[in-house]
């Protein structure tokens, strides 16, 4: 294994996030907020209090905060940490206000179904509470938290995941849990450590809690489709065309402007076929009980015109991995303005076809009736309550398996050969992790070109 980058401390202080942050703000960070008696009565039926801390204070990061306390009782955000001070004041603005949920029809199977929002007595935020630059994890860990939500991008993710688990505390990481195989190790590592802590690990590939998908998955499991002759998952989107991509301003260095920009660039967000395609490559994990032995893709940039941001990610992957028994999953995703979408998965039997999200058609048909709840209230409400008796759930070996197939894929794309699974994750010394992280100047990486672009 190489050895781990190291990181330079940001010169961004709490005492520079409190000069920038305004009296208006810390003014209402101050204030005393009232509870409501439902909320009372419902908190005390449960007394054992569960304390948050977020790092990375962005739209995921502040959405997984609501999603874990509304998803149980007595859950409180006692401390934030972001690179940026204007993240947690943006993050800060959003938890402090009420909101009514929006529903969206793409993508509602990974729980954006409605988001109402009216727990602000919840979030127990002071100034000094809230930690900022490149140390900011480090100085969260050092408060009363019991999970730590990792949402930061994830470059960050492998090494963060190890430091939340060694401070004694649960750790709930957004998927992917890696973007190299170096930080794969890092992370396989981690489940192991969790496992000799009893700290809880968990994931964010919701879609394992989503009920449509779990009765689906048993029957397919049951054999209700017959013996599964191939697989298939999609992430068509124009997401990454537009996310993240910001005017650069003139005091931005390299590394702030691709930080902030962090879906643009494969050292940060690993590429869509890592960042976001994962959820269905876990799918067919899943469906097939383990990870592929192999993947052969190919992947490309055919159109910068619409991107606003020129980094280094790609527009299309198709990925063909085959399992150990022979069947082969079919993994394609590409992000373009004004194309068609499909978001999901099939997967196809001897004796019929299974839409994870639907139902089965075939000679056992079957169609999931509902509710269509929203999984990461499943997700967050399982994990607190297997830490509340003890016994906390450690899922980060399926997350981390899925991470590094999607890596695979990429990797097989990047390179233009096949890639082979075990090689890649025991032998494979990629590691795109920069090792002297400070602000300043940090050259982008050129595109990938399959045939000339090398294993590593």
């Amino acid at each position: 294994m190489m050895k781990e980058s190291t990181i330079t401390p940001n010169p961004m202080t709490r005492r520079s996030f409190l000069d920038k942050s305004g009296k208006t703000t810390l003014a209402a960070l101050a204030a005393s907020q009232m509870i409501a008696p439902a909320i009372v009565k419902a908190a005390g039926q449960n007394p054992d209090k569960i304390r948050l801390g977020l790092v990375g204070c962005g739209n995921r990061g502040t959405g997984a905060v609501m999603d874990a306390i509304r998803s149980t009782p007595n859950v409180e955000l006692v401390a934030m940490a972001d690179l940026f001070p204007d993240k947690i004041e943006k993050s800060l603005s959003k938890l402090r206000r009420s909101q009514k949920g929006k529903t969206r029809a793409a993508g509602a199977m990974y729980g954006s179904l409605q988001t109402d929002w009216d727990r602000m007595d919840a979030i127990k935020i002071t100034p000094e509470t809230c930690f900022t630059g490149f140390d900011s994890c480090d100085q969260l860990l050092k408060t009363d938290v019991d999970i730590v939500i990792l949402a930061e991008p994830p470059a960050f993710r492998p090494r963060d995941i190890r430091k939340v688990l060694n401070a004694g505390k649960h750790v709930f990481a957004e998927k992917p849990v890696s973007v190299d195989p170096v930080g794969t190790r890092i992370a396989f590592d981690a489940v192991e450590l969790a496992k000799q802590k009893n700290l809880g690990f968990m994931g964010g590939t919701q879609l394992r809690y989503n009920p449509a998908y779990v009765e689906n998955m048993r029957r397919v499991h049951d054999g209700q489709i017959g013996d599964i002759i191939s697989l298939e998952g999609y992430w068509w989107d124009q997401y990454y065309v537009k996310a993240k991509a910001f005017d650069r301003e003139p005091e931005w260095s390299d590394v702030e402007y691709q930080i902030r920009c962090w879906n643009q660039f494969v050292w940060l967000s690993g590429d869509h076929i890592v960042e976001n395609l994962v959820h269905n490559i876990d799918i067919l994990n899943w469906a097939m009980g383990s990870v592929p032995k192999s993947a052969t893709a190919q992947g490309g940039h055919i159109n910068w015109e619409d991107w606003k941001v020129k980094g280094n990610v790609y527009d299309h992957f198709y990925v063909e991995y085959t399992y150990p028994n022979g069947v082969v999953g079919h993994a394609s995703s590409r992000q373009n303005l004004n194309c068609s979408h499909r978001i999901g998965e099939r997967i196809r039997g001897s004796k019929g076809i299974c839409n994870p999200y639907a139902g089965i058609e075939g000679d056992n048909p079957y169609e999931f009736p509902g509710p269509f709840d929203n999984p990461r209230l499943h997700q967050w409400k399982a994990f607190i309550e297997s830490i509340r008796d003890g016994n906390p759930l450690n899922k980060g070996k399926q997350v981390t398996e899925a991470s590094m197939t999607a890596i695979l894929g990429r990797m097989s794309a990047y390179t233009g050969r096949s890639m082979n699974y075990d090689w890649a994750l025991q032998r494979s010394q990629l590691d795109t992790f920069p090792k002297n992280l400070e602000f300043g100047p940090l050259p982008v990486d050129p595109l990938a070109i399959p045939g000339k672009t090398k294993p590593v």
